[in-house]
């Protein structure tokens, strides 16, 4: 159901345009950064015929169009510059690489990664290829089937469950909803981090989806601020904020909300993160603590990102609740999935850059360090 008008009238090429401009003078805070992991600012990208070369030794940057009319931005990055990027993020868009400037990137330590309209990393170039540390892999199969591994497994989900206490706390006003969450939550905390208790791989699972599944219900009946709905239309449960979940047709990959949309690049920030780290650490990312391989291929980087997801969570909540929208801010696809205006889903990725600190991977290392 459609708030007022029909389908055709969803996304008109003004309110696109105006909405692509507020977004595009949107300038984000830059994030602190972490000390135990050395970044440089990322620089993100997108639109269409985005164009990345080698010109006269340096690499030159156009970026794409998201709206006319629109000046391109052209950028050109020097070697050796202390200021270079670590990464180069492509949000979605459409455009040329060449192979010069892969082999340009690749001598600079830049990272190019590009993540689709779903928010899922669809291709990672640019920097040296992945050099594992022999003895640190030797040492993660070795943890593999321990009781230790088990032990490190209750430690990301507990703290994923801490993670999700604080979140409800912060992000929502204290409502029936949110109260019940946290006393669902709360004592399965404390059972998984009580060391008297036994638990296998699978039961820890279980009390992880229990809690996500209570976790994601509090979020029901949260209000999201619209305006110019009345001329072109919105579906209805996008004025509020719905649980992760909204059935068989409504899975998170083909998100069918705006907050559900914005989590998705949020978590493909954060997947890209870790699993630079772990290469960083010389691990192998194909080795699990807790989820399996036969999909995912690389695990570990899930395992590690598991106690920040709810954090991620979080700053998406605080966008999201705290600014107007527009119909122009989104689209409906053929299959009825929401996609985000392009200026706006940079304004959403710069609030989860950074925000991986290297503390799971450290946790990691240490743990697996007693099988060295």
């Amino acid at each position: 159901m459609l708030k007022s008008g029909s389908i055709t009238e969803f996304n008109t090429a003004e309110s696109w345009l105006s909405r692509s401009e507020y977004w595009q003078s949107h300038r984000p805070a830059v994030r602190g950064r972490p000390k135990k992991f050395t970044y440089r600012e990322p620089l993100i990208l997108c639109g269409h015929a985005a164009h990345i070369r080698v010109d006269h030794g340096s690499l030159l940057i156009r970026n794409g169009f998201t709206h006319y009319p629109q000046k391109q931005e052209i950028i050109r990055l020097f070697p050796g510059d202390p200021n270079l990027p670590d990464r180069i993020v492509m949000l979605d868009g459409s455009g040329g690489l060449s192979f010069d400037a892969l082999n340009w990137m690749s001598e600079q330590q830049v990272e190019f990664v590009r993540l689709n309209w779903q928010g899922e990393i669809t291709n990672v170039a640019g920097r040296s290829g992945y050099g594992g540390n022999s003895k640190l892999i030797q040492a993660q199969n070795k943890l593999k089937g321990t009781k230790d591994n088990i032990e490190f497994a209750r430690y990301l989900i507990s703290e994923k469950i801490k993670a999700s206490i604080e979140t409800l706390k912060l992000s929502f006003p204290k409502s029936e909803n949110t109260e019940n969450a946290i006393s669902q939550l709360s004592p399965k905390f404390e059972k998984v981090r009580n060391v008297k208790n036994h638990f296998s791989i699978s039961q820890v699972l279980g009390i992880e989806g229990a809690c996500a599944s209570a976790y994601f219900r509090a979020w029901q009946g949260q209000s999201i601020n619209w305006t110019g709905f009345k001329k072109k239309p919105i579906p209805d449960h996008w004025f509020d904020v719905i649980p992760r979940q909204m059935g068989w047709r409504h899975s998170p990959r083909n998100a069918r909300h705006p907050v559900n949309a914005m989590l998705n690049y949020g978590y493909g920030i954060l997947v890209n993160e870790i699993r630079a780290q772990i290469s960083a650490a010389g691990l192998d990312p194909e080795i699990a603590v807790i989820h399996g391989t036969f999909k995912n291929k690389i695990p570990l980087v899930y395992d590690l990102m598991e106690p920040l997801r709810p954090v991620v969570d979080r700053a998406i909540l605080k966008f999201a609740l705290s600014n107007t929208f527009m119909p122009g801010d989104f689209s409906i696809n053929r299959w009825g999935a929401c996609r985000l205006n392009p200026q706006m889903v940079k304004v959403v990725a710069s609030q989860i850059v950074g925000m991986a600190d290297g503390k799971m991977v450290a946790k990691y290392l240490e743990r697996i360090r007693r099988y060295h």
